[in-house]
């Protein structure tokens, strides 16, 4: 159930606040604390089963979430772009000086902001 924990939290971060109070608990027990499933179902007295099959519904409806709007893609998108347009302005910024050297540091700036 670990295999894509990387995608799974970053799917989270911008989609968790959907999930029921039940899902994100055990998220985050899961995927955030490293508990087992047998763990969670101590912790929270439920059975190692419903555990799972919270765990499940919640992976799933993350995948949903970003099938129907992109945004996760589109956020990666944006930083691949960034880092492309860095290097282009590292490259434009050893060949001015003067306010053109300072005007491309400061879109480097913005870029790098841009970026987080």
């Amino acid at each position: 159930m670990r295999d894509d924990t990387y995608e799974l939290t970053l799917l989270y971060d911008f989609f968790g606040e959907l999930l029921t109070d039940t899902q994100r608990e055990y998220f985050e027990y899961y995927f955030s604390d490293d508990l087992s499933l047998s763990e969670i179902s101590e912790l929270t007295g439920v059975t190692r089963q419903a555990v799972r099959a919270v765990l499940q519904r919640a992976q799933a409806l993350l995948r949903q979430y970003e099938e129907k709007t992109g945004v996760v893609a589109r956020f990666r998108e944006i930083g691949r772009r960034v880092g492309e347009l860095q290097g282009k302005l590292e490259k434009l910024a050893e060949n001015v000086d003067g306010g053109a050297r300072s005007l491309v540091e400061e879109i480097s700036a913005g870029l790098e902001e841009l970026k987080g």
